[in-house]
């Protein structure tokens, strides 16, 4: 009986163990917008944002952060990339002559966060 009660509590804390080891990673980059910008398919101001998601494969939710106020969510898809010493923001100017983030580069990342373009 002892030893029945043992082992409930040895799996019992390997499967705590395993649980907390699963956990997702955060991330997070700070960017300037110079100007309005189509990230996503939503049109965020030019400003100071915070871009927050968790995981490393696609897709992820990306959260626009100005300050503690999320002003867009947005699905991108994590791809490989060289690191770059730098953040590094790619745009396009779409045909109405706004611009849209295409791609956004975390400094010291192997990976980018990259935006649908509609």
């Amino acid at each position: 009986m002892v030893r029945r009660i043992a082992l409930v509590v040895a799996a019992g804390t390997l499967a705590v163990a395993g649980a907390a080891s699963a956990k997702t990673e955060s991330h997070s980059v700070d960017v300037t917008l110079s100007t309005p910008t189509v990230v996503g398919g939503q049109r965020i101001p030019a400003g100071d944002y915070r871009l927050s998601w968790a995981g490393d494969s696609s897709p992820v939710h990306v959260s626009i952060e100005e300050g503690s106020r999320v002003v867009a969510t947005v699905d991108a898809k994590v791809e490989p990339r060289e690191p770059s010493p730098d953040e590094e923001l790619i745009s396009r100017t779409l045909k109405d002559g706004s611009r849209a983030l295409e791609e956004v580069r975390p400094a010291h990342h192997k990976t980018a966060l990259v935006f649908p373009i509609s």
